[in-house]
């Protein structure tokens, strides 16, 4: 009885292990410029030379990258780092969920540079590679742009983009 289990254990678990192997594609990505199904999306933001141009009322997201991370790491250390980084999370979840809750459209943004153009046609340029950007929301509501409190986020809502 022994020999019995012995002998089909092997192929049953080597069916498992291969039945439940997932390949993944790779995604490729650009450190130049958010996604396109992002800027597409937002319906006001287009990219060109590694600058994001927005020309209408939204949000813009920005983390910052690997570089930045690591240099955040190293000023803070590894503990404090980790709950720095996870309050920010945090703060962009929940600043997320606010926005959009108030219709307002989002688009994330990655190295490189915002430029935002009002509807009088005045442009405000944000370079994202600022080692003083870390956790970043940008509120434009189409006439000026304000770096907001993700720690406060319902009343910068109300200060710039409620109508």
């Amino acid at each position: 009885m022994y020999f019995m289990k012995n002998r089909y254990l092997f192929p049953i678990s080597f069916l498992a292990i291969v039945a439940c192997h997932e390949t993944k594609t790779p995604v490729e990505s650009t450190d130049a410029a958010p996604p396109a199904q992002e800027a597409a999306k937002a319906g006001n933001a287009t990219t060109a030379s590694n600058t994001l141009q927005i020309t209408e009322p939204c949000a813009v997201f920005y983390a910052p990258d690997s570089i930045k991370l690591e240099k955040i790491k190293k000023e803070n250390g590894e503990e404090a780092f980790y709950t720095i980084t996870d309050d920010n999370l945090n703060y962009f979840a929940d600043s997320n969920i606010f926005l959009e809750s108030k219709g307002v459209k989002t688009v994330t943004a990655q190295k490189g540079k915002i430029s935002f153009t009002s509807k009088d046609g005045k442009t405000t340029t944000i370079n994202l590679n600022d080692e003083k950007y870390t956790w970043e929301v940008f509120l434009f509501n189409g006439k000026t742009v304000t770096n907001a409190d993700i720690s406060d986020i319902e009343n910068e809502y109300e200060k710039y983009m409620k109508p």
